[in-house]
């Protein structure tokens, strides 16, 4: 594929998924069937944001250049908007709360995320 479509289609995953991670955690989950696994939300979370990291991350290589750069500017734009949303969630919802250990799910996820990609990294020396 060539470089420009492989960044547009990068950028709009991303922003799909991005979208996405919005209106999942910011209607209500009422209709949804409960999973009674403990603490399955938690892994949803560290599902969402290290997708989330990981698409973020193959865009903006073709921005920045520098590695280290990337994956903290990855890590924090990850952080930041688990943050916003659980924030979202406090103040625009009735039937969602911010939640600390959200954000720690996220957080981790981020962190896993950007783990395989500095193996993918690694490996194919993009």
């Amino acid at each position: 594929m060539e470089p420009n479509k492989k960044r547009i289609l990068f950028l709009a995953l991303a922003v799909f998924w991005t979208i996405s991670i919005t209106i999942a955690c910011l209607v209500s989950m009422s209709e949804v069937p409960v999973v009674n696994v403990d603490q399955a939300d938690k892994i949803v979370h560290l599902c969402f944001y290290a997708v989330f990291s990981i698409l973020w991350f193959l865009y903006l290589r073709t921005k920045i250049r520098n590695t280290k750069k990337l994956f903290l500017f990855v890590f924090f734009l990850s952080v930041l908007f688990g943050i916003l949303i659980e924030i979202c969630q406090s103040l625009f919802t009735e039937s969602r709360q911010a939640d600390l250990k959200d954000v720690i799910a996220n957080t981790i996820g981020a962190l896993l995320g950007l783990a395989l990609m500095a193996v993918y990294n690694k490996r194919f020396k993009n």
